[in-house]
Formats: structure tokens, C-alpha cells, sequence
């Protein structure tokens, strides 16, 4: 079996701007440090998600769709059942960021190991981090390390740019963040071999929170898209022992990662 025809369930998004109304942008630029501490405080305002979703993935070597139910826990939990069109599991996977495991009902295999990318390299770009993975799914990027940091004006599209730099290892963040409520509309990340672009659409109120219900990662090497569309959610929700862990079905044939 190849395993990759399944993966394309464990992630997710929609590329558009992020409210009807061009936000506005008072005289004068804030320092970068400033508008980091309010992206932060927000992000960190969401721990976690249950919810239902509508996910595309697309890439060279695979056109997928189908409905998911997904658990994203920070800072690197991830359980995805991916449903049949009876709505039925047709696969789980679930990893801590560290452990993967899957499982097929219909055939009945079950397959663990240590989360690799390469293991889901026809699923997600390659070198996407758990953290970065769930981070997508909870409406935002994890903070690089940065060394410098500045910030500029798109009064175009009425954002701040934050742009993070580790010269040091190669790396570049950049964030387009709203200036009232602070959440991330998209940005771009960048290291040697490897860079993606996330965006957020369709932000609603969900008790104190503002939450982008569209969502989308894309990747140019190799050629990868992810969108998900959120149908149903609780957020902040409460956990149970379980979610996180996939116990081996009676009967099983218990497998490597390949």
C-alpha cells in the first residue's frame, strides 16, 4: 500500500483578505516589539480547536477532497479522522509532534512511528513542523527566532508588515497583522530549501474570540496547496484523556512507518 494516497488529511485553508472594510491605519508606525506582544498575546488566547472542516489538498501527485474532523491542541497536538461520504472513518492519525500514528479501518492496519516529514511528504510540503501545522490550523505561524525586527506601513491594504529576520540561519518571517485586532491576515516564511505562505479568510466572533473560518498554505517546491473550510467548531474546548491517543484495534497488523 502506498501510504501517501491517505495523507492528505492531516492539515488544512482559503486565500482571500480578511474582512470587507480596508482597516485603518493611525499616523505614525508603532515599534515592531509593540505589535509582536499583541499578535502573541492573541494567539496565545487560542490553545486549541475541535471542529469539523471541508479540506483540498493539491499537489503533483495528488487532487484530494473530503470532510475532516480535527483536534489541534498547541504546541504540537494533531488528531485527523478523515471521513467517507457516509461520513464514516476511513482513516485516523494522530501525532504529539514527536510520535505518528495511523490508522485504516478498512484494511485494517494499523502504522506507528516517529513523525517524520518525509512521511507525509505527498501529503504536506516538505519540512512543515507539528507546530507549524497546528499553528495553521489555530489561524496564525509560529514566531520564528528572529535576531532583527522591523515594521512598515501597507496602507493599501490598511496592515502593519512585520518582517523577522535570523540572518544568522537564513530565515525570514513576514507578517501582515490588523491593526485593531492584531490576528495574522497572512504571511510568508522562509529558510534555505524550503518556503510557504499561509491566509486567512472569513473571520467571526466566537465568544471572545476572532477566528478565520477559511484558511490556506501553499508551498512553490514542491508544488502543494491546502485549504480548509471550517464548518463547525468549539474552541478553547475541554480535553479528554483520549483525544490524543489511538490505541491499537483488536486484530490489527501493527506496522512501521514506511
Amino acid at each position: 500500500m502506498r501510504l501517501g494516497r491517505f495523507l492528505p488529511l492531516l492539515v488544512a485553508p482559503f486565500l482571500c483578505s480578511a474582512c470587507a472594510a480596508i482597516p485603518l491605519l493611525l499616523p505614525g508606525i508603532p515599534p515592531a516589539e509593540e505589535i509582536l506582544q499583541q499578535v502573541d498575546a492573541r494567539q496565545q488566547a487560542l490553545q486549541g480547536l475541535k471542529g469539523l472542516a471541508e479540506v483540498k489538498v493539491s499537489s503533483s501527485q495528488n487532487a484530494l477532497r473530503g470532510q475532516q474532523v480535527l483536534f489541534a491542541r498547541r504546541p504540537a497536538f494533531l488528531r485527523v479522522e478523515t471521513l467517507s461520504p457516509l461520513g464514516t472513518p476511513v482513516l485516523y492519525a494522530v501525532t504529539d509532534g514527536q510520535k505518528l500514528n495511523l490508522y485504516q479501518p478498512g484494511e485494517n492496519r494499523y502504522y506507528q512511528g516517529l513523525f517524520r516529514a518525509s512521511s507525509l511528504s505527498l501529503a504536506l510540503p516538505p519540512d512543515l513542523s507539528p507546530p507549524e501545522v497546528v499553528s495553521f490550523l489555530l489561524g496564525g505561524t509560529p514566531k520564528m527566532n528572529y535576531e532583527k525586527a522591523s515594521i512598515a506601513a501597507e496602507r493599501k491594504e490598511g496592515l502593519w508588515v512585520l518582517e523577522l529576520q535570523s540572518p544568522s540561519q537564513g530565515e525570514i518571517q513576514t507578517l501582515w497583522v490588523h491593526p485593531q485586532s492584531f490576528y495574522i491576515v497572512h504571511a510568508e516564511f522562509s529558510r534555505p530549501g524550503f518556503s510557504y505562505r499561509v491566509a486567512f479568510d472569513d473571520f467571526r466572533r466566537t465568544g471572545e474570540i476572532l477566528f478565520p473560518r477559511r484558511m490556506l498554505l501553499t508551498s512553490a517546491d514542491p508544488p502543494t496547496k491546502i485549504e480548509v473550510e471550517f464548518q463547525e467548531m468549539e474552541l478553547n474546548p475541554e480535553w479528554e484523556a483520549h483525544d490524543f491517543l489511538l490505541p491499537i484495534p483488536r486484530g490489527a497488523k501493527v506496522l512501521p512507518l514506511p
